[in-house]
């Protein structure tokens, strides 16, 4: 994914909330193993809290080896390199806001889903990798691996990180076509993982 980060709005300077919009395409890009390239061309200022708000979330999120691996950043002037120095150097009080944000469920419902579906993977992907690949989905080993090997409090991260850990698999013809035929169980694992 290639992110040009002076469209993330029409101000002149980024603030805090882009860099939580940006933490959001950042997810979607690093669940789905994907490189993001962000693109710093023609931004002349930078809010420190933009900083704060990407890196030290997708760094808490996703660990210092997915970031060194996954994200490129390009076109970064001297004067921005210097804020997001400057940024970085204020740790404990992103943490001190991060704990607090933490304490904090936004969405319980959302909560308990991502919990109970990262409970019950990490679970198939430590006892059989074809049932994870059937029923779970994860095709990718590297994936089922760093689920098999989560700790409660990653997967406690996990859920609370606003989105939803896991997708649909089917097609909307699926969906469409429930209500027409009687489906049986070799057609509903057909449907399930041709996605």
């Amino acid at each position: 994914m290639y992110v040009v980060i002076k469209h993330l709005t029409k101000l002149k300077t980024l603030q805090a909330c882009h860099g939580k919009q940006l933490v959001q395409r950042a997810r979607e890009c690093f669940l789905q193993n994907e490189c993001l390239t962000l693109d710093f061309e023609g931004v002349e200022a930078i809010a420190t809290g933009f900083f704060q708000e990407a890196i030290f979330t997708l760094l808490t999120e996703f660990g210092a080896d997915v970031l060194k691996s996954k994200l490129q950043v390009v076109n970064m002037s001297p004067a921005l390199e210097a804020i997001m120095q400057e940024a970085l150097t204020h740790v404990d009080e992103y943490v001190d806001r991060l704990m607090t944000r933490q304490q904090e469920v936004v969405d319980q419902e959302l909560y308990d889903l991502n919990l109970a579906w990262l409970v019950k993977v990490r679970a198939t992907a430590r006892e059989n990798a074809l049932q994870a690949l059937l029923i779970m989905g994860i095709a990718d080993e590297e994936l089922r691996l760093a689920l098999a090997n989560l700790s409660m409090d990653e997967m406690h991260t996990l859920a609370r990180s606003g989105c939803l850990c896991f997708a649909p698999r089917f097609t909307p013809q699926f969906i469409q076509g429930l209500g027409r035929r009687r489906y049986d169980r070799v057609d509903l694992l057909l449907a399930l993982t041709a996605g």
